[in-house]
């Protein structure tokens, strides 16, 4: 067994990261509430959907925003902040893709 492979600090999950985490799921899962409610409606979804499209893009240009600036935290593990960048981006294609349909 090579004793460079074997580390004894545990990483700690950031807060931050957390929070661009659920921040990133919660905006999917509102894109798909949309969604839903636009197809069950037949295509009449009310402005107030196209302003909480337009919400839910600017939070995930802050999530990807406060994901990238808390990354640089060495002590913590960075796969939660890496995964909630990238959920964050993939909103924002979604996004940028709804309100150009």
């Amino acid at each position: 067994m090579n004793s460079g492979n074997i580390s004894f600090s545990e990483k700690k999950v950031s807060r931050n990261a957390i929070i661009t985490l659920v921040l990133g799921i919660s905006i999917l899962a509102g894109f798909f509430v949309l969604t839903l409610y636009s197809v069950l409606s037949g295509g009449k979804l009310p402005v107030i959907g196209g302003l909480l499209g337009c919400i839910f893009v600017l939070l995930a240009f802050f999530g990807v925003f406060w994901g990238i600036l808390s990354y640089d935290d060495v002590k913590t593990t960075q796969k939660y902040k890496i995964s909630g960048i990238c959920i964050n981006i993939v909103a924002i294609f979604i996004g940028i893709t709804f309100i150009m349909m």
